[in-house]
């Protein structure tokens, strides 16, 4: 009789747990938004404070992104806690702010997107205003934690990079790609068209063929573009002839993780541009967070984008 009594408390509180977590998992986006404000007052709190043990407690063991602007992706935590490290041996940040714009909760992950303010004095120098926005991948564990396991961010507007050079570069080992492979060809493909419409100068098709009409674009130097009325003009005006040649284009992907009919991709891309009849040239490198989504005809399109320089 007592057997069956313990066997029973045991299935129920098992029975208990399971809808515990299933409970959890079934939190809507704006529950989770509501945990990852509180997330983001400690981390500021944290970056005013200096306090290394809290920013990197909640990034993910086994293999991190870290995209800072003005650097080289980062894909190891203790590749990560160098580059902050070097954050709090420079600088004083006096004032730390992230403001949530958007939580899309896909499946077990999180996609946080805002804009944020980091007002730093560097030693010896004069107060500095950086502001501009993130957006940050989160999975939600089984426990119900969350670990970030990419985040990327870039300036509202045009900033010097040298208000950065205390941040020494480090190289690090990208990733390889492990995703099923007709996903990756089909991303890749989707990339090529892309890079083919850049060195074209064909701005409205690289919004319109390759944008969701409610998609949002975060690029360097300006503010988030949010819906196609905003960002086909930005690509028009960006990518119009106007004397400039694009010698050479790569974008690759390191990382994609297939979400049903989400994909997320970590792209990187290589530009040689040249203008004035080859008379001025330079080489821009810098690396993206895409989050593609099916369109109405199963057709990857950017949903949201957001991209810095190295």
């Amino acid at each position: 009789m007592m057997r069956k009594i313990y066997l029973l408390t045991a299935i129920l509180l098992l029975f208990g747990m399971q809808l515990s977590a299933q409970g959890q998992l079934n939190k809507s986006a704006e529950e989770w938004k509501e945990k990852l404000k509180s997330i983001n007052s400690e981390l500021a709190n944290a970056f005013i404070n200096k306090d290394i043990n809290v920013v990197m407690s909640y990034y993910d063991d086994k293999q991190p992104t870290c995209m800072p602007e003005f650097h080289m992706a980062l894909y190891t935590k203790g590749g990560i806690q160098y580059y902050y490290e070097q954050w709090f041996k420079n600088v004083t940040i006096s004032t730390y702010k992230r403001d949530i714009y958007e939580v899309l909760l896909i499946k077990n992950y999180l996609i946080e997107i805002g804009t944020f303010t980091n007002n730093f004095t560097r030693v010896g120098g004069s107060p500095f205003v950086y502001e501009g926005k993130y957006m940050n991948v989160w999975r939600i564990e089984k426990n119900q934690d969350l670990k970030l396991i990419s985040e990327i961010w870039g300036a509202n507007t045009a900033v010097d990079k040298s208000n950065f050079s205390f941040i020494k570069p480090q190289a690090s080992i990208m990733p390889k790609l492990v995703v099923n492979k007709a996903v990756s060809d089909e991303v890749n493909k989707r990339n090529d068209g892309i890079a083919k419409l850049v060195k074209e100068r064909k701005g409205e098709k690289h919004a319109t063929e390759f944008f969701e009409k409610d998609a949002i674009y975060m690029t360097y130097d300006t503010p988030m573009l949010v819906g196609m009325d905003n960002i086909k003009p930005y690509f028009m005006e960006h990518e119009k002839p106007n004397g400039v040649s694009i010698d050479f284009i790569q974008i690759k992907a390191s990382t994609m993780i297939s979400l049903g009919k989400f994909v997320l991709e970590y792209g990187y891309y290589y530009v040689d541009v040249s203008w004035d009849n080859k008379k001025g040239k330079a080489t821009v490198t810098g690396k993206s967070t895409n989050l593609w989504k099916r369109d109405e005809n199963g057709t990857l399109m950017l949903y949201r984008q957001m991209v810095n320089h190295d």
